[in-house]
This record gives C-alpha cells, structure tokens and sequence, in this order.
C-alpha cells in the first residue's frame, strides 16, 4: 500500500521542479527587460553634469572591484538583516534571521519554539530582507533630505553612486547568502529564489528612485521594460521555431 502513496509523492515532486524550472525560463527575460527599463530611465542628465546611469553604473563597479579584491562586508549585511528583523516582526510578528527558517524547524526545537517558529517560517517573512534592499531606500530617503538643503549639483552624483554601491552590495552578498543554503535545494529552486530576489529589488528600488532623480519616471520604466521583455520573448521564439 506505501508504493502508490510513495509514487503519487515522486510524482508531484518532479512537477514541482518542471513548474519552477519553467518558472525560472520565463522569469529570466522579464528581468532583463525591467533592468534595461530601469536603466533607460536613467539616461537622463543629473544636475552635477553627469547622467544618472554612470553614477549608478560607477557605483555598481566600485563595489564589485572593492567585493572581489578587498573586503566583504559580511558583518554589515548582517546587521541589515537584523534591523529588517527588527521591522518585519513589527509588521508581520516572529523573527527573521535566514532564509534557512523558511523550512522550519524539526523535532523538539520546532515545538518548542511554538509561534515565533510559525511567524519565521512564512516565506513572505523568511525571504523579506533579500527582496527590499534596505540600504539603497536609506539612501533614497537620505538624498531626499540633503537635496532638500543642498544645492543638487552636489547631492545628485554622490547619492546616485551611493544607490549604485548598495544595490551591488544588496544583490552579491544575497546571492553570496543564498549559495550557501545551496546544498539543501534543488537548482531550479535556487535559481527561482535569485530571480525573484533580483526582480523584486529592482521594482522596490525603482518606487524610491523618483526620491532622488525627480525625472525618472516608475511607470515608464515598467512600460520600457515590458517593451524590452516581450522583444526577449519574441528573439527566443523566433529562434527556437524559425
């Protein structure tokens, strides 16, 4: 009687894994298409003589080459975890430490932990620090305020530079995070989680840009980007059965 039960089980687990693989396939051009929306927006002059995009871009290849050669700041991403830990068990109660929660626990200490365990293990709690970059809103909300001060000329460069270095910082050190819970999934699921850390940043990070770069427009990146994604899906068709 345990071999339907058991077959039944393999059954859906390899649905689970075609569904997510095909998940990834499709999640892969809408990610390109919003990233160059984004950037698009972003080719527009700031007011210290540059556009915004090299700022950004600058920022973003600072940090790699400061990742790669000097430092990680893996005490720092840990710590923003906390402080998001601190607000999503206001919003949503329980604790958020890892992504590794979201499995929950096993045995007596699953039991034992009762309903801060239950309130950990929601996915929307557990995955809630990888999507919102937290240091890139800080610094929106921060050039919102100095802008409001200072002559632009002189925030517009260093803040968009500074949204370049914590988005580079945001994406490696999650993706840095999440390679190491490798082990416990299979790759369509580790690659699911990336792509949706990835595009979900992206869109929070492009609601606080209009903070800092008052011509950037939310809806227009959403329009460009939706261009660009559907021009991905029709090269890959055309190429695939053309």
């Amino acid at each position: 009687m345990a071999k339907p039960s058991s077959n039944r089980g393999g059954v859906r687990a390899a649905l689970a894994r075609v569904v997510k693989g095909v998940t990834v396939a499709v999640l892969i051009p809408v990610a390109i298409g919003l990233f160059q929306g984004i950037l698009q927006q972003l080719e527009t002059l700031s007011s210290s003589g540059a556009l915004y995009r090299t700022w950004v871009e600058r920022g973003f290849l600072t940090y790699v080459w400061v990742h790669l050669l000097l430092y990680r700041p893996v005490a720092l991403f840990r710590n923003s975890h906390r402080v998001f830990s601190i607000l999503a068990a206001w919003l949503f109660g329980g604790q958020v430490t890892s992504v590794q929660d979201a499995g929950g626990g096993r045995g007596k200490s699953a039991k034992a932990d009762g309903g801060e365990r239950t309130a950990a293990s929601s996915p929307l709690v557990a995955f809630s620090p990888y999507v919102v970059p937290l240091p890139t809103l800080l610094v929106c909300v921060l050039g919102w305020l100095l802008a409001r001060w200072w002559e632009r000329a002189a925030v517009d460069g260093p803040v968009s530079f500074l949204i370049g270095v914590t988005m580079a910082f945001h994406w490696i050190m999650t993706a840095d995070d999440l390679q190491q819970q490798r082990r416990r999934w299979h790759v369509e699921t580790y690659l699911l989680a990336l792509g949706l850390v990835f595009i979900l940043t992206l869109l929070i990070a492009a609601v606080c840009l209009p903070l800092v770069v008052p011509e950037f427009s939310f809806i227009h990146a959403l329009s460009t980007g939706f261009e660009h994604t559907q021009a991905v899906y029709t090269s890959l068709v055309q190429h695939l059965f053309w």
